[in-house]
């Protein structure tokens, strides 16, 4: 798992200025640092797993998942959802209804940092902490939030 730190004084500083904020390295080189676009045509040279939820479920589970969530990257087109990276091999064995594995051959919008876009944004932004969150939590947050449905 892939994490850093920062300064949380001088990004309260820099939001509060309404500046763009660019996380120290190491992000890894899919992450674009400006506000353009990458396609990553096949999320397995990630060495991470891609977990995609409808935007109504992932709405709640990110609530739910609070700090525990690794990045979140939200997109509006269709069909329209929200995505977690988790770590290697352990989105593929879970059985949710609404878990869906972005398996081998997928491909993944990655918004850049700098990115002002409603159709493709960063929901939990990479300077929060770890790239990918617990399969775990994750599913144990998509059950939580589908029994109080």
């Amino acid at each position: 798992m892939t994490t850093f730190s920062m300064s949380p004084s001088a990004t309260r500083a820099q939001r509060s200025a309404g500046t763009a904020y660019l996380p120290p390295s190491p992000l890894p080189d899919w992450i674009p640092r400006g506000a353009g676009l990458r396609v990553v045509r096949d999320v397995a040279v990630l060495g991470l797993d891609v977990v995609w939820l409808s935007l109504p479920v992932g709405e709640r589970v990110v609530g739910w998942l609070g700090e525990r969530s690794g990045v979140v990257i939200e997109d509006h087109r269709r069909p329209a959802g929200m995505c977690w990276l988790v770590p290697a091999g352990t989105a593929g064995g879970v059985r949710l209804p609404l878990w869906r594995d972005a398996g081998v051959g997928t491909a993944l919008y990655v918004p850049g940092l700098a990115m002002c876009n409603e159709r493709l944004r960063w929901r939990v932004r990479p300077e929060a902490g770890a790239l990918a969150t617990s399969a775990v939590a994750l599913r144990a947050a998509v059950i939580a939030v589908e029994a109080v449905r």
